[in-house]
């Protein structure tokens, strides 16, 4: 049933976008899955001019060390984030979709990759109250030297954690974990 509606949706994406549209020039065709990326340039943006005051620790394999600090380049700090995006044309059939709604609001979206060759395996979007409370990212991207898995959440208006684990066919697994909470 929900491969159906998801087809059907695609069929009448294709149909309004081939339809009426000669002579029109920039139209926009819908985001396919959460735009990501333009909602992390707005959340850089926003943290950019308020520049809270943040708590910032990172732990390499263990060893953490904290600090708290003024302001940070959020465009350097978020950008691994806007990379995850998934909301590309082609990647259309190569995601599946679920969605969780109560009360009919929705409550939940899940992106889940189905193809492994595809740096994010996993998109999660939480909503409260319409609002996006909470980003879950994985991503994993495998060759023969490396093994690389990042992990990352971010929380509107609370911080956000990244957690990356790599290995290579020579070396142990490093472990690097930054987590960054606005104090403001």
């Amino acid at each position: 049933m929900k491969k159906t509606l998801f087809y059907l949706a695609l069929l009448a994406l294709a149909c309004s976008s081939c339809s009426g549209g000669e002579g029109k020039v920039g139209v926009r065709i819908p985001d396919a899955f959460f735009d990501l990326k333009g909602y992390m340039e707005n959340e850089i943006r926003r943290l950019s001019e308020k520049q809270p005051e943040v708590r910032k620790r990172i732990a390499i394999d263990g060893r953490a060390e904290e600090k708290t600090l003024d302001s940070l380049d959020y465009k350097k700090e978020l950008d691994i984030f806007s990379r995850s995006g998934i909301n590309k044309v082609a990647w259309l059939d190569k995601y599946q979709v679920d969605s969780t709604f109560r009360a009919g609001q929705l409550r939940q979206v899940a992106y889940t990759s189905k193809d492994k060759s595809l740096k994010t395996h996993l998109l999660e979007v939480q909503f409260s109250d319409g609002e996006v409370s909470q980003i879950h990212v994985q991503n994993r991207t495998e060759s023969i030297v490396a093994d690389v898995g990042q992990e990352m959440w971010y929380y509107p208006g609370e911080g956000y954690k990244l957690v990356s684990r790599q290995s290579t066919a020579l070396t142990e697994e490093k472990k690097v974990e930054v987590e960054v909470e606005f104090v403001d």
